[in-house]
């Protein structure tokens, strides 16, 4: 059920206890005071309330109005740039904020009105969490970035195959992601029922009827959707549609950066041995011979490092964002990336969480994408239509550009495209034979190291580079529209 409309703030009481707060600790602290961050664009610094019953914002598909209490943040943007809505639940909505105006309730100063257009952000504080959620909820993420938990009512999907038409009841599937093109007369679509074979084809509707938290009925239009997601396990603050009882929370963790921002979504992997390179004996000569590896517990994460996570750097630190090649940003993996802008991200990544990232080293790669396997792929011998996005793989992005990240399922390891998507940098400077390296699974490194290693196979490459044992390579320097990253962690 959605949340109820009468969820009203008394806004006067919170400044009260705030008062107290204040006094009690004499401390001016947003952690000690739990006091909202009102920050004006021209630098300026209010901490109090930010009095408003219920936030608006004018989305492409419609207007969204969220609680006072449910606001984790805004960010009034420019010309370049939509106003942004996070909630307490992890969900992102972008456009156009409709208010006017707030109240800021101040404790040491006169209340004060303030435009709208003259803030910058605002980062809520709350005393308390609130409990009200949906159970089970489903997951909406938008073509725009967007992304949402509501309640999907629309209840039969036709699926047009090349031959017939099948019919699904929303009971009986897990996922359905949805490939617009504008160019060409219907949507495509590849739908993922909780038992069976994925299924491709044409979606037949022109939009999904959603119930969203906060009481809206909307009508999604399916060329502005990405994926809907039905009755998801949903991470705490998280809005990973794609995990379900299968996938052990316990193994996850998620830092947070000072500001309370999430980094990437890890796992821990327990390291140990395992056999690494060529095992079948059809490789190429760089996979040869194979050896044992002792590899020590890391942390790796479970998706390759998205547009969304990405700019968070590039806005924090002044760089340029990288080209999408016109495919879309948000959850899909940030490409267009150097070897020397990964670990720019990762020295950030370690700055604002104050534990130690870096780039996974080849050896420890290969474990992680295995997954305890010895075959070719970490499923099995043979490709196995659609389980990832290579050229030949039969999903519908293939050869043609990259997928959202975890459009398929997850190794035995709970991690999502391993295999195909993006090449993904590692730490290691290229070199032919590895039966020299370090036993314990670390980065082989050289000064002056003309080439990197990359992993993992990408959407414009056949099968065989998507194999756990590739290896490819690229200059330290160059960015490419097939190549992305994955962050890893040391564990203490």
């Amino acid at each position: 059920m959605p949340l109820p409309r009468n969820i009203n703030i008394h806004y006067k009481t919170k400044a009260i206890l705030c008062a107290v707060l204040l006094t009690l600790t004499q401390s001016n602290s947003q952690a000690a005071t739990g006091l909202d961050v009102i920050t004006m664009r021209n630098g300026d610094i209010h901490n109090g309330t930010a009095a408003l019953e219920r936030y608006s914002i004018k989305t492409v598909y419609s207007i969204i109005s969220v609680p006072y209490l449910l606001m984790q943040k805004l960010t009034l943007g420019d010309q370049e740039h939509p106003d942004e809505i996070w909630t307490v639940f992890g969900e992102r909505f972008s456009g156009k904020i409709t208010d006017q105006a707030i109240t800021a309730l101040r404790l040491t100063a006169p209340t004060l009105p303030i435009s709208i257009s003259d803030i910058a952000s605002i980062e809520f504080s709350h005393p308390q969490q609130p409990t009200t959620d949906i159970k089970p909820p489903d997951g909406i993420e938008m073509s725009n970035g967007d992304r949402f938990h509501g309640r999907i009512i629309h209840s039969d999907y036709l699926l047009k195959g090349d031959a017939s038409i099948h019919l699904f009841k929303r009971d009986d599937i897990h996922i359905i992601d949805v490939d617009p093109n504008p160019e060409q007369k219907g949507n495509r679509a590849q739908l993922t029922p909780i038992s069976g074979k994925v299924v491709q084809g044409e979606l037949i509707t022109s939009s999904i009827r959603t119930l969203t938290r906060y009481g809206e009925t909307i009508y999604l239009p399916l060329a502005a959707l990405n994926t809907l997601a039905f009755n998801t396990q949903r991470l705490s603050r998280s809005t990973d549609f794609h995990y379900r009882s299968t996938i052990d929370p316990s193994t996850l963790l998620q830092d947070r950066m000072a500001d309370g921002t999430p980094g990437p979504l890890m796992a821990r992997l327990p390291g140990g041995k395992y056999k690494r390179g060529d095992l079948q004996g059809d490789g190429d000569s760089d996979e040869k011979p194979p050896i044992t590896m002792q590899i020590k517990p890391f942390a790796i994460g479970v998706y390759e490092v998205t547009f969304d996570e990405y700019e968070l750097f590039c806005s924090d630190t002044g760089r340029d964002r990288p080209d999408d090649g016109d495919w879309g940003r948000g959850r899909r993996p940030v490409i267009n990336v150097t070897w020397e802008d990964a670990i720019a991200y990762t020295k950030w990544l370690s700055r604002r969480t104050g534990h130690s990232y870096r780039l996974p080293s080849d050896a420890e790669w290969e474990y992680a994408a295995r997954a305890h396997s010895t075959t070719r792929y970490w499923w099995g011998q043979q490709v196995d239509k659609p389980r990832a996005n290579c050229e030949g793989c039969g999903s519908i992005w293939d050869g043609e550009k990259s997928s959202l990240v975890g459009r398929f399922p997850p190794n035995r390891f709970g991690l999502h495209d391993t295999a195909g998507n993006v090449f993904e940098w590692v730490a290691d400077c290229l070199h032919d034979d590895f039966s020299t390296d370090p036993s314990d699974g670390s980065a082989v490194d050289r000064p002056q190291c003309g080439k990197r290693v990359v992993r993992g196979g990408a959407w414009s490459f056949p099968p065989k580079e998507i194999r756990s044992a590739n290896r490819w390579r690229d200059f330290p320097t160059r960015s490419s529209d097939d190549t992305g990253f994955r962050v890893a962690r040391d564990l203490r």
